[in-house]
């Protein structure tokens, strides 16, 4: 076997191994940020310090069309699984964002991959969901379910007991949606939601998986209507 970052030839039991099936030596393994996969030495570390590798550069999320592209699929996909494709609020933006930095140092926080921002009035109410710049678009797609059920709770007025299911919930929107699409990468990405070890997210994801799974009518409003019992 030899290393996927220098080429040289591995010795047995001093490498990692990706879930891809990709080895490098322990010296030389820097993880792509997005996908988890092992960097070669032609990949590029961007300026705030993530590794993003070839395939993932290839397949961004950069454009307007490119972010419709993947929501108008991630809602039929979630629609697969009872989430209503017709019933998203009008006032729903989505936009790429660019994290904060200091050069030459790391990061202090890890890069959250995307988040949404609620905002109400008397007479009005918006959702602005914000992803991280450089996803791959299958990785963009599943983040980009999460955030949507996020904004379909506050659409149907729904507020759980406790933050773990909240998230848990919407981990499980990543989930399915990563299933559908039945790729390396997805598949691999199904594992990295699966493996959580985030307090809260992690969790919170295996407790909603198993109510899914118990139910076994892959219906995401079933889910949650477990959920508000707990």
């Amino acid at each position: 076997m030899k290393c996927v970052y220098c080429g040289k030839e591995l010795i047995s039991g001093m490498y990692q191994k990706d879930v891809y099936g990709n080895v490098a030596h322990v010296g030389c393994s820097h993880l792509c940020f997005c996908c988890n996969r092992l960097v070669t030495s032609k990949d590029v570390k961007l300026p705030d310090n993530r590794w993003w590798c070839a395939d993932c550069q290839q397949k961004a999320v950069v454009t307007n069309q490119h972010i419709e592209w993947v929501h108008t699929r991630v809602r039929k996909m979630l629609a697969v699984h009872g989430i209503d494709d017709k019933k998203w609020p009008k006032s729903l933006t989505i936009n790429i964002v660019h994290p904060k930095f200091v050069p030459g140092r790391e990061p202090t926080t890890a890069h959250k991959f995307g988040d949404t921002q609620y905002s109400r009035s008397l007479f009005s109410k918006s959702y602005n969901v914000r992803m991280l710049d450089h996803l791959h678009r299958i990785v963009f797609a599943g983040v980009l379910a999460h955030e949507l059920l996020h904004v379909w709770q506050f659409e149907q007025g729904i507020s759980l007991s406790r933050q773990e299911l909240t998230e848990g919930f919407c981990n499980l929107g990543s989930w399915v949606v990563y299933e559908q699409m039945n790729t390396p990468l997805s598949k691999g990405m199904m594992l990295r939601v699966e493996n959580d070890p985030t307090p809260i997210y992690g969790p919170g994801f295996r407790l909603v998986k198993a109510v899914y799974d118990n139910l076994g009518n892959g219906s995401l409003p079933d889910v949650m209507k477990e959920l508000m019992k707990m």
